[in-house]
C-alpha cells in the first residue's frame, strides 16, 4: 500500500532557495547501501545542519540532529503515540558505524555532549587532534570551557566487540552495520554478551544467535534454560543459519 500524499511539492526555485552541498560519493558510495530510512534522514540533516553552521567542516550538536522537526516528523510513525527517538538514534549508529559521521563527546565538569562532524579528511584529523590535546576544541563544543576533553565515539555494538570478541576489522564492521540494519540494537549487544558466556568468541556465533532470536523470539519469558543449554553445547557449526531468515519477531521487537 502507497503512503497517502498530503501535499504536492511545487518544485525548487534553485535561482533563490539556499543550496547545501553534498559530496557526490554520497550518492554514489553511500546511498546505494542504506536500507534504513532513519539513516538517511539524520544524514540528510547533519550536512544541512553543518552548512547553516557554516560548512561541511562544522561540528553538529547531537541535540540538534534529536530535535531537528523535519527529521522528527519523518521518522515518527503514524498512528503512534511514541516519540521517534529511538528511530533517530539508531539512524545516527548506522551512519557512524558506516562511516559517514564522526560521533565524539565533549565533557567538561562531569558532563558529555554528543556532536558529530560529518566524515571528511580534515574532519578526521581534527577529532583526532582534539583527542590527543593538540589542538583544542572549537568554541561551540566548548560551551564557555577551553579544558573541554574531546572523545571520539563508536555505536557500542563496536565497542562491545571490539572489548569482547576481537579485532574490529573493515569486513567485521560491514557485518555490524548490516546487522544493526537488521536487528535492534539491543539484541546485538545482549548477542555478543552471550556469546561471551559460551565462550564462542567469534562474530558467525553472534549471527547465528540473532537468527534464532529473530524468529524464536526473545525476553524475560523466553530467554528458558533450555535455549541456553543449547547455546552452551553446540559448535557453531550446528547453528545453520538457513532455517532463521522470515525473521518474523523483528517488526515486534522493533515496535514497528
Amino acid at each position: 500500500m502507497f503512503p497517502l500524499v498530503t501535499r504536492t511539492f511545487g518544485g525548487f526555485l534553485v535561482a533563490t532557495d539556499p543550496a547545501v552541498p553534498i559530496p557526490r560519493a554520497f550518492f554514489t558510495d553511500v546511498l546505494p547501501q542504506i536500507i534504513d530510512v532513519a539513516e538517511v534522514h539524520v544524514t540528510l540533516a547533519a550536512f544541512r545542519l553543518a552548512n547553516d553552521a557554516g560548512g561541511i567542516e562544522q561540528p553538529v550538536p547531537g541535540r540538534a540532529i534529536a530535535s531537528d522537526r523535519g527529521v522528527r516528523t519523518a521518522l515518527r510513525i503514524p498512528g503512534s503515540p511514541r516519540e521517534p527517538d529511538a528511530r533517530i538514534a539508531a539512524g545516527l549508529d548506522l551512519a557512524v558505524g558506516r562511516g559517514t559521521l564522526l560521533r565524539f563527546s565533549a565533557e567538561s565538569e562531569g558532563t558529555g555532549r554528543i556532536w558529530y562532524y560529518v566524515n571528511t579528511a580534515v574532519n578526521q584529523g581534527l577529532v583526532a587532534a582534539m583527542a590527543r590535546g593538540t589542538v583544542a576544541a572549537p568554541r561551540a563544543v566548548q560551551d564557555g570551557d577551553p579544558k573541554t576533553r574531546v572523545l571520539p565515539e563508536r555505536p557500542n555494538v563496536f565497542r562491545l566487540y571490539e572489548q569482547n570478541i576481537g579485532l574490529l576489522s573493515p569486513l567485521i564492521a560491514d557485518h555490524l552495520v548490516d546487522s544493526l540494519e537488521r536487528y535492534p540494537a539491543a539484541w546485538i549487544e545482549d548477542a555478543i554478551q552471550e556469546a561471551v558466556t559460551y565462550n564462542r568468541r567469534s562474530w558467525r556465533y553472534v549471527q547465528r544467535i540473532l537468527e534464532q532470536w529473530a524468529v524464536r523470539g526473545r525476553g524475560p519469558g523466553q530467554e528458558q534454560d533450555g535455549n541456553r543449554e543449547a547455546h552452551r553445547r553446540r559448535d557453531e557449526v550446528d547453528l545453520d543459519s538457513d532455517q532463521y531468515r522470515d525473521g518474523r519477531y523483528l517488526d515486534r521487537a522493533r515496535g514497528r
